[in-house]
C-alpha cells in the first residue's frame, strides 16, 4: 500500500499528464465571422496556480507565463489584431456573469511569414492566462492585404466565462505566441470587460 503523500503526488501527475493531452488536441473549427465555441478555460496565474476550478490552460513549451517573453509590437512590424468581443468590434463591454465571452482576431508570425503558433489571452496584468487557442481559421482578408498567402489561416477564436473575470472591469489582451522561441507578441487593441449580476 502506497502511503497517502504518495497517492496524492501520483494523481496529481496524473491530472496534470490528462491535461496536457487533451489541451494539445482541442482545434477550433468555427469561421472568424462567427467566433465561437472554443474550449473554455480558467485563469492560470504566473505561479501555475489555477484562479478557479476548471480545465487548466497549458502553453505548449512552458510551465507559466513568467517564462514568456512578452514583447509590444516593434515600428510597424504588426502581429495581429484583437479584432472583437462577442462579435462586435467596440472595445468596451458589460457581459452578464453567467454569459460566455466570445473573442476572435488573427495573429502572426511576421518574422517566419506564417500564422503565429497561438494565441494567448491574459489579463492586463500579463499574469493571468485565460485561454490559449490555435491559430488556423480562414482569413483570406489578412492574407491579401499582406501579401501572403501564407496567412490565409490566420484567425483565431476563443470562448471565456464571464464567471472565471475578477469582479469589476477586467482588461483582457491577446498576444501571438511562438513555440520556438517562447516569445509572446501583443496584438493590436486590448478589450475591457465589465461583469454585471
Amino acid at each position: 500500500m502506497l502511503h497517502p503523500t504518495r497517492n496524492w503526488l501520483l494523481l496529481a501527475a496524473i491530472a496534470i499528464s490528462l491535461a496536457a493531452c487533451s489541451d494539445s488536441s482541442q482545434t477550433a473549427t468555427n469561421t472568424p465571422s462567427s467566433p465561437g465555441a472554443s474550449p473554455a478555460a480558467s485563469p492560470v496565474s504566473a505561479s501555475g496556480e489555477k484562479a478557479a476550478p476548471a480545465a487548466s490552460v497549458a502553453i505548449p513549451g512552458v510551465k507559466n507565463i513568467s517564462e514568456l517573453t512578452l514583447k509590444t509590437p516593434s515600428g510597424t512590424t504588426q502581429s495581429g489584431f484583437f479584432d472583437a468581443v462577442n462579435d462586435t468590434n467596440v472595445t468596451k463591454h458589460n457581459v452578464a456573469k453567467t454569459a460566455p465571452i466570445k473573442l476572435a482576431g488573427w495573429a502572426i508570425l511576421p518574422d517566419k511569414g506564417k500564422p503565429a503558433d497561438r494565441v494567448i489571452i491574459t489579463l492586463a496584468d500579463n499574469k493571468t492566462v485565460l485561454a490559449v487557442v490555435p491559430v488556423n481559421l480562414p482569413r483570406p482578408d489578412v492574407a491579401k492585404t499582406l501579401k501572403n498567402p501564407a496567412y490565409q489561416t490566420a484567425g483565431w477564436n476563443a470562448t471565456v466565462n464571464a464567471s472565471t473575470l475578477p469582479a469589476g472591469k477586467s482588461v483582457l489582451k491577446a498576444w501571438a505566441y511562438d513555440s520556438a522561441t517562447k516569445e509572446a507578441t501583443q496584438l493590436g487593441r486590448t478589450h475591457e470587460i465589465t461583469v454585471t449580476e
